[in-house]
Order: structure tokens, then C-alpha cells, then sequence
């Protein structure tokens, strides 16, 4: 027998167990389970349920992970959830990614699901769950590491037995890491905060050719080869949008990435691309033609509220530049609980 499950075995029968009790409560794991999964899998979330950590295997803090760490155990509270998407890799084949945010009293990370995994915790999970994960990886993107699932993970959903005074509360999990400011008190190398303003200008949209995979910028001498994650891949185009906002204490011009690039302008950056490039071949330059293609198609932006997060860059050509990491909905019953506290902040 495996020596962690018979390490587990023996805890548990230190916890009165017999060893018929431990099969059928294996029996009833898996079956209650959506999903494939090892006896040994299934071991290793009862003993998590039961409290019982393998040595060497304790819980990390999320401040404390860091990109190239595997086989990481990692309990936190799922912040924010967003929808599945659906993509097309390299060799033709679909996929599906599920995006999430977990949460612990140290900091917050993204969390990345799979194919079937996305699918099968999509369903699963919500905003708040307490989650506990076992042999998840550490991955680099450009915000920072990412925690990820991998076939061999283990995800314990609302798991008995935790204390749960060593996780933020449901209520308090959105504004734990990014501090809500107001523009005016913005100032460079400001990290963690979040702004809601109003698209008041729209500067253009730019391009690089970047990996499949990262998104990092691959240079032009190296043919595909991405040297960040050292594999041969197609470039894809990656848009950046550059938009002022404005809350009435302030202006400062923000920069949307990829993903939230096309979340902002609902049109994927490959469809953005081919509309700026019949700009350019009119003549325009790459500046004019990113400005003219957002004027002509996207000018009903003027006007909209946003609510994002990240941090401030400072730029030699054009001043501070908010760099947004994350897009978020606007709760107007929080909106409005934030501004009650500033009200009452004020009364003191």
C-alpha cells in the first residue's frame, strides 16, 4: 500500500474509524462525484475532510506561491467566477478554460481550469465556496502567477472541519486585495487599486504578435519560438486598448489587455485586427487607423461606467497609464454600501 494512504488510513482509525467504515465512506465519495478519480484521489479529499494533513504537505499561502511550484495544497474562498470560454489550439483540437479567483487573508490568484475540469466546475462552483486544493501547479502569466489544475489535482469543495476564521468572509472577499480610490488620489507605482469611471475618450487600438500560450510578445527574429515557454508556436494578434476615464475628481488614461480588450469592445482581437488593417491599407498610419476604427465602430463607448482593478504605470510619452488587470460588474448594492461607509467615515 502507498505509504500516504497508509499513512491516512492509520489517522483515520486514530479518529475511531473501521476499516469497513473507510471503504463505504470511499464507496459514497465516489459515487457523489462528478468526475473520474483515483482511490487514491479520493483518500487524500476525505483525509483534507477529516483534517488530516500529510506531512509536508501543508496548506500554502497564496503570497507565498510562486510560478514553477507543483504538487502545492492551497485552501482560499472563490472571490469572483466567470463564464467558460470556448477556444481553438494550435493542432485544430477545442478546448475549454474557466477562469476564477480564490482568495485567503494573504492575497488573491487566479485559478485555471481545464477541458472537463472547466466544464464539470462550472457547474460546481460559486462566488464564496471555501475550496481546498491538492496538488494544484504554479504557472507564470503576465499579471503574475496562476493557479492551476491540472488532471492529477484535487478540488474539495466546501470542505468540513475547516476553520474558517483563517478566511476572509464572503462579504469582504471582493475588496481585500484592490483598495477602491478614487482617480485623483491615484499616484505611479500605485499597486491593488480599483477605480469606477466614466469612458470619456477613446485614444486607439495597438497590436503585437504574441504567444498562443502566455501572450508574451514574441520577437520577430525568433520565428514562432517563444522564449518564455520555450516551445514552437503560431503568433497571435494581441490587442491593447487605450481609452481616458474620468470620475469627476480626475482623468487618467487606462490600457485593457487581450482578453479585457475584447470584453470592452465585445469583438475578439483577431476580428479587430482585420478591421484595422483595411484602415491601414487606406493609408492611415497604425496610431490613425486604431483611433478611426474605434470612432466609426465603437463610439457608443462614450458614456460608459467601468469598474476595474490593477495598478499605475508611468509612461515617459503620455503620463501615469492605468494598467487594468481585471474588469468587474457593477453591484449597485454594494456600490451603494461603499458609499454609505464613506458617508459615515465622513460623519466621524
Amino acid at each position: 500500500m502507498d505509504d500516504d494512504v497508509s499513512f491516512i488510513m492509520s489517522k483515520l482509525m486514530e479518529k475511531g474509524y473501521t476499516e469497513s467504515q473507510i471503504k463505504e465512506k470511499i464507496k459514497l465519495k465516489k459515487e457523489s462525484l462528478m468526475y473520474d478519480i483515483t482511490t487514491k484521489g479520493i483518500i487524500s479529499m476525505i483525509a483534507s475532510e477529516e483534517g488530516i494533513t500529510l506531512p509536508g504537505k501543508e496548506d500554502t499561502n497564496i503570497e507565498s506561491l510562486k510560478e514553477g511550484m507543483k504538487d502545492v495544497n492551497v485552501l482560499g474562498r472563490i472571490s469572483r467566477k466567470y463564464l467558460p470560454k470556448e477556444f481553438t489550439r494550435d493542432d485544430g483540437s477545442r478546448g475549454v478554460v474557466l477562469n476564477a479567483f480564490l482568495t485567503d487573508n494573504t492575497g488573491e490568484i487566479p485559478l485555471v481550469f481545464w477541458d472537463e475540469n472547466a466544464v464539470n466546475y462550472n457547474e460546481e462552483l460559486k462566488k464564496g465556496d471555501v475550496i481546498k486544493i491538492i496538488s494544484g501547479q504554479i504557472k507564470g502569466s503576465l499579471k503574475g502567477p496562476q493557479l492551476h489544475i491540472s488532471s492529477k489535482s484535487k478540488v474539495i469543495i466546501n470542505p468540513e472541519g475547516i476553520d474558517e476564521s483563517i478566511l476572509p468572509d464572503s462579504y469582504n472577499i471582493h475588496s481585500l486585495k484592490y483598495e477602491r480610490v478614487m482617480i485623483s488620489e491615484l499616484e505611479p507605482g500605485d499597486k491593488f487599486k480599483e477605480i469606477r469611471g466614466t469612458i470619456a475618450k477613446l485614444y486607439s487600438v495597438f497590436f503585437y504578435d504574441g504567444c498562443s500560450k502566455c501572450y508574451k510578445k514574441i520577437d520577430s527574429t525568433q520565428k514562432g519560438f517563444c522564449k518564455y515557454c520555450k516551445i514552437e508556436t503560431s503568433p497571435i494578434k494581441i490587442a491593447i486598448l487605450d481609452v481616458g476615464l474620468d470620475d469627476s475628481s480626475g482623468y487618467i488614461r487606462a490600457s485593457f489587455f487581450k482578453d479585457r480588450a475584447e470584453k470592452i469592445l465585445n469583438v475578439s482581437s483577431d476580428e479587430i485586427y482585420q478591421q484595422v488593417k483595411n484602415y491601414l491599407e487606406k493609408g492611415f498610419n497604425l496610431r490613425n487607423a486604431g483611433e478611426t476604427y474605434l470612432s466609426e465602430n465603437h463610439y457608443i463607448l462614450l458614456g460608459k461606467e467601468v469598474l476595474i482593478s490593477g495598478k499605475v504605470a508611468e509612461s515617459e510619452f503620455v503620463g501615469s497609464v492605468f494598467q487594468v488587470h481585471n474588469i468587474h460588474d457593477i453591484d449597485l448594492e454594494e456600490e451603494i454600501d461603499i458609499v454609505l461607509e464613506a458617508i459615515e467615515k465622513e460623519i466621524k
